[in-house]
């Protein structure tokens, strides 16, 4: 028997064996092959085996792993949403139970055992409350927001209930591209946070410091390239590597000093923008500068100094609106400082010469004058007429020398300039040659207006039992400021506002009064914390109960003279104020020293009597300027409450008096008649049991339409809460089909094809035997068998 396709006749042995060998080999490798796949149901184990499929179904598995981690992840967060909603569940129930035994126990019919039975019922429902708002599923407290590792509620000092998660909930995949929230916050569920004392924008100044990101409100700034261009020549400025304000200056000036070599640029950061400016090399204007966008770019409009008409040396950009960030230095507030930018040909010698405070220091011009009766080093400053002064050694003085001499002849009473080094120029601390100034580069200040924040005296904070002052003395930044607050450990919350323009206070404490007053100073007017101010309204005094008693109506209850109160000053002038009609406490103080009695002709300073804001905390203050044998009291008029309700006299007294001391005005300070609180369920039962246990019915009426409407907003959060789950349901169903389609597409791709591959594996088996036998029968052949 011969083997086809080997002519042993015209071959060696050595080539017939090698080729023997290797169809045994191939038919060995091809019956691995098929063992395998048989073993494994998978058509090829090596990515190189079929690298086409092999990329389709490494990409299929990968996928498919990500959506099993995404089954689990809603799995696991199925059951969290689920525990929420049985704890929330108790919560209403509880909450129904506090609002059957405040019912029962309003009207005057209910006896005092009767409302101690309900005061001791509320308790123990608050202590139910509290115990499942700390409840914990998987080592994981649900109402913490992201602090899950935190107990959410905590009895504070003066046991009132503080929240110390805090309002971010947390998320998950619910999908390889989609998140969705999995937990509620222990503000959204229960109300734990006071809605917080809204401070006003602080218009915080522009820096060179300042992030480009937090231009126009945080909208930022799209970046790319701009063009410089003076007429003749042409620049284009890339900018896309900027991060601060700062940078795009700096960017401007250097590539714009290859504009031309006769000519050289400016970018000054004021206040509100910038300001490009072109030079001719003595450091006069030169020619006009337009700025134009590169291709479909923005970023000019957006930096406000887009300008393609030639008009001018200079282009004066528009505000830039920065946002407040915890890096803001406080002196950037309110305001910004008069600035005028003093530039000199060559380099390492500008100088930012700035006024000293906030406020209007604009248009004054700063000529350098070269005096040659003073010496280098000795340089001189004089802020006179309407003009600031700097005298130098020409040729000689150099800009660090300016700096010296400003600090040498401040004053803040008839010198209020400082100046320093440009940072967009200094290279060597300043020791580059000042020039002088003519017409043709003479500066004036500009950009300044605001005022100063009141750093001197703080901020007076009063939640609950615990009263705190805030010093600003050593604050720097917003930073600073926010972290005196919240480190206080009184139950205060104080951080930027969603808009980025302000601060916003609020108290972590249920049940508490909270408020923000003055210390001495204009600190909480200036930032717009302030609680108690003359904006506000009579009808949201006292929780809303205004100054007068109403009717289902709306009308007063009892006299006509029902808002009529009686003052005596010490030397018994008497004044009989009526705030009839009156709507806020402004037109309350107006109403005091617009008396008759007052003389009102008089200013303010002068009256016999003045009604105020407090100088510390909060309330309406009383001057006495009289001097005499009585006291300043203020008392009921026909048993009218109106002073009362404007804590001008105590509740259950019908007046109040203070003696001063002799020789000085009598000061009589009312209370705060303005608290804020967080209108939450556990301050509802808080308020509800304190009612029940005073026989207050008003305070029981309001604790019980607080309980109604936190009871109402648990009702969204649920509903919130089961469209959550709802989706999540869902999002699983989508899976399974998604994972079922999935592994059938990865099934054609990588699954072996069992009845096939039997088939070849059978036919691979007689080849591989076949292979053997031929081989064995010529590897046996010797010259007999041809003989």
């Amino acid at each position: 028997m011969t083997v086809s396709g080997i002519p042993t006749t015209r071959v060696s042995d050595l080539f017939i064996s090698n080729r023997l060998l290797k169809q045994v080999q191939s038919d060995q490798v091809r019956l691995y092959n098929l063992q395998m796949q048989l073993s494994t149901g998978q058509r090829f184990q090596l990515p190189s085996e079929d690298p086409v499929s092999a990329m389709q179904v490494i990409g299929l598995q990968r996928l498919l792993e990500r959506k099993t981690q995404v089954q689990t992840n809603i799995q696991t967060n199925q059951s969290f949403l689920t525990m929420t909603d049985s704890a929330l569940s108790s919560v209403a129930d509880l909450a129904a139970e506090a609002s059957s035994v405040g019912l029962g126990a309003i009207g005057a019919t209910s006896s005092d055992s009767q409302r101690e039975a309900a005061a001791q019922q509320i308790r123990q429902i608050i202590e139910e409350m509290y115990t499942t708002a700390n409840q914990k599923s998987r080592g994981r407290y649900l109402f913490a927001g992201s602090r899950t590792s935190v107990c959410p509620f905590q009895i504070a000092k003066g046991n009132y209930i503080e929240y110390v998660g805090n309002q971010q909930r947390l998320s998950s995949y619910g999908d390889t591209n989609l998140l969705f929230e999995t937990n509620v916050t222990g503000d959204e569920a229960f109300g734990a946070l006071s809605a917080g004392v809204a401070g006003t924008d602080t218009h915080p100044a522009l820096t060179f410091e300042t992030r480009l990101a937090d231009l126009h409100g945080g909208a930022g700034v799209e970046l790319g390239s701009i063009e410089l261009s003076d007429g003749v020549h042409k620049v284009n400025v890339d900018l896309s590597n900027s991060a601060t304000i700062g940078d795009v200056a700096l960017m401007i000036r250097s590539e714009g000093a290859k504009l031309a070599s006769d000519k050289w640029v400016t970018a000054d950061v004021t206040s509100e923008g910038l300001v490009v400016e072109l030079h001719a090399s003595d450091g006069s204007p030169a020619g006009s500068l337009t700025i134009c966008e590169v291709g479909n770019g923005t970023t000019a409009s957006e930096l406000g100094i887009l300008h393609e008409e030639a008009s001018g040396s200079k282009i004066v950009g528009e505000s830039l609106h920065p946002t407040l960030r915890a890096t803001t230095n406080i002196q950037d507030l309110l305001g910004a400082r008069s600035t005028a930018f003093l530039h000199s040909s060559g380099s390492d010698n500008d100088l930012i010469i700035r006024a000293d405070h906030n406020g209007d220091l604009n248009d004054i011009p700063v000529v350098v004058v070269a005096d040659p009766t003073v010496v280098a080093g000795n340089e001189t400053v004089e802020y006179a007429a309407g003009t600031l002064t700097i005298r130098i050694k020409e040729g000689a003085t150099t800009a660090a020398n300016v700096v010296a001499a400003f600090e040498k002849y401040y004053d803040p009473e008839t010198m209020p300039f400082t100046a320093e080094l440009d940072p967009q120029d200094s290279s060597d601390g300043g020791q580059g040659l000042v020039a002088r100034t003519d017409a043709s580069n003479a500066v004036s200040t500009d950009c300044g207006w605001g005022e100063d924040l009141d750093t001197e005296h703080g901020l007076q904070l009063v939640n609950g039992d615990q009263e705190v002052t805030i010093s600003l003395s050593s604050v720097e930044t917003v930073g600073d400021l926010l972290n005196a607050i919240n480190g206080q450990g009184a139950g205060l919350l104080a951080e930027i506002n969603s808009s980025a323009t302000g601060i916003d206070i609020h108290s972590r404490y249920s049940g508490a009064d909270f408020s923000i007053g003055e210390n001495g100073g204009r600190t909480a007017t200036q930032l717009g914390l302030r609680s108690f101010t003359g904006e506000t309204r009579l009808e949201d005094l006292n929780f809303g109960r205004g100054i007068v008693d109403l009717d289902e109506n709306g009308e007063p209850i009892g006299d006509a003279d029902n808002s009529v109160f009686i003052i005596t000053l010490r030397d018994g002038t008497s004044m009989e104020v009526d705030v009839a009609g009156v709507t806020t406490i402004q037109e309350v103080l107006d109403a005091i020293n617009n008396q008759a009695a007052n003389h009102p002709e008089l200013p303010l300073s002068e009256r016999p009597l003045e009604a105020r804001l407090a100088t510390y905390g909060n309330g309406i203050e009383l001057v006495d300027r009289t001097d005499g044998p009585g006291t300043l009291t203020v008392s009921q008029s026909n048993f009218s409450v109106a002073a009362n309700r404007l804590g001008l006299i105590p509740e259950g007294m019908s007046s109040n008096s203070e003696a001063g001391v002799a020789g000085e005005p009598a000061v009589l300070t009312g209370s705060d008649v303005n608290p804020s609180e967080a209108e939450g369920m556990f301050t509802a039962l808080v308020r509800l049991q304190h009612g029940l246990e005073t026989n207050d019915q008003w305070e029981i009426s309001r604790a019980m339409e607080l309980l109604n409407e936190s009871v109402e907003n648990l009702s969204f959060c649920r509903a919130d809460l089961g469209a959550r789950q709802q989706s999540l349901d869902l999002l699983s169903d989508r899976l399974d089909t998604e994972d079922t389609d999935l592994n059938q597409v990865l099934s054609v791709q990588y699954d072996a094809d069992l009845v096939q591959v039997i088939t070849e594996f059978s036919t691979a088996q007689t080849a591989f035997e076949a292979s053997l036998r031929a081989t064995a029968q010529i590897s046996g052949m010797s010259l007999l068998n041809y003989l």
